[in-house]
């Protein structure tokens, strides 16, 4: 088992997914997470749940921590958060501005005391600017980034947010895991602690590398006559559907790609991913078709010549496909060096032969649950994959624990459980 994060703690008081899935790396390296809850627990768990207290969401996103429910409302609860937050190498938090003050974790009380600490906060749009304040969950960074636009994916006339994951919280976790490594680094050296601040709007920024990306004497003059124009039209009222027409008529939008897209074949489906023109060229010459738009380097999928040599074959190109078996196709373009491969329902995964070769599914024994499988981490160090080999909590698992870590006595941590400032499941679910 690799643990470069071993010996550093981490106490967290995030919930839902961006922040949680930054502490669930930490945990996977070897950190050592105290994931701080409600009474109730993270409201993630409540969400579809498979059991009281737990749910599919809940478990994709904190294995390996310790969980602690405090009420923090009570001055109790507050002093124990603090003194978990003095005793922590990093704390993550993501409260709506002023609630942290509160409950007298800030940053400037914390670091008063403790300077060496690395304080990672997370917001849905940051603390300036309009949107400050504001609440967000992913499909609202979605939405206020324009990512919901560019995906062109309409349902009843509106666009569709992309939902086989959650972009911007899931972007968000990692900014925060590769921030907090890179403080903890510098620490060695410094030994000092950093503030540092991600927000879920600032993500989905950045995870359009390409949509955002503006070459300014080539695309100001264009995106300033549409903005002009659509903010006339928007003064008398106008529907999407009307607004994404006159976008096109100033960005000429992606025509379909022949070379990167899904196919459907005799025996299921086929996606093909070329990437540059050798490629586009190995994929016709198999398949058998037309098209001098790939010869030469250049490739520009936006011109009317690219647009009209896709729609010329469109339908022959389908039609080749559902001639052969997935397997066929595969080999044939292998053999050609195009990049293609099968399209697998999730769940043949579990189960799957290049998935076992790599050991990226963890089999985890939850004391709740029973045996729960979930994604291994992606990475490995020196052929080891991070694994802590703990399960997600449940509720208040580890409470009377982490309390004794930080020097409660069994009396006091009676009395806690008691007046309910400390919670565990056991007390909420009667015969748990």
């Amino acid at each position: 088992m690799t643990e470069p994060l071993a010996g550093i703690k981490v106490v967290d008081f995030t919930e839902y997914i961006a922040g949680p899935y930054c502490t669930m790396l930490l945990a996977d390296m070897g950190a050592d997470v105290v994931k701080v809850e409600r009474p109730e627990g993270d409201a993630w768990r409540h969400t579809a749940p498979v059991a009281p207290y737990e749910s599919r969401g809940f478990l994709g996103v904190n294995r390996g921590k310790r969980s602690i429910a405090l009420d923090l409302e009570r001055s109790d609860g507050r002093g124990i958060a603090q003194r978990l937050a003095l005793e922590a190498d990093v704390v993550t938090i993501a409260y709506r501005p002023g609630v942290a003050q509160r409950l007298g974790l800030d940053y400037e009380k914390l670091s008063k005391t403790k300077p060496e600490l690395i304080y990672c906060e997370n917001s849905a749009f940051g603390h300036n600017g309009p949107y400050a304040g504001r609440p967000g969950f992913d499909i609202l960074s979605q939405a206020a980034t324009g990512m919901v636009l560019y995906e062109n994916k309409l349902e009843r006339g509106v666009p569709t947010f992309i939902t086989t994951l959650a972009v911007a919280d899931l972007t968000t976790g990692m900014f925060m895991a590769f921030a907090i490594v890179s403080a903890l680094y510098e620490r060695t050296s410094t030994r000092e602690g950093k503030r540092i601040e991600t927000s879920l709007f600032a993500s989905g920024l950045a995870a359009q590398y390409r949509p955002l990306l503006s070459v300014d004497e080539v695309d100001g003059p264009v995106r300033e006559g549409f903005l002009a124009e659509l903010a006339n039209r928007r003064q008398r009222g106008l529907r999407h559907e009307e607004a994404a027409k006159l976008r096109n008529e100033y960005v000429s939008p992606r025509g379909r790609n022949n070379y990167y897209r899904v196919y459907e074949t005799r025996d299921g489906l086929i996606a093909v991913a070329c990437l540059n023109n050798r490629q586009r060229r190995g994929m016709r010459d198999v398949l058998g078709v037309e098209d001098t738009t790939v010869e030469g380097i250049s490739y520009d999928w936006f011109s009317e010549e690219v647009r009209q040599a896709h729609r010329a074959n469109d339908e022959a190109l389908e039609n080749r496909f559902r001639e052969r078996s997935t397997a066929e196709w595969i080999e044939a373009l292998d053999a050609a060096d195009v990049p293609c491969g099968p399209v697998n329902f999730p769940e043949e995964l579990f189960e799957h032969p290049h998935v076992e070769a790599n050991r990226l599914m963890s089999t985890l024994d939850h004391p709740v649950l029973g045996p729960v499988r979930m994604p291994a981490s992606p990475m490995l160090m020196d052929g080891t994959r991070p694994d802590s080999g703990k399960p997600p909590p449940y509720l208040g698992q580890h409470g009377p624990e982490v309390l004794r870590e930080i020097g409660y006595k069994d009396g006091e941590i009676d009395r806690l459980l008691e007046d309910r400032v400390l919670v565990t499941r056991e007390r909420l679910v009667p015969g748990a």
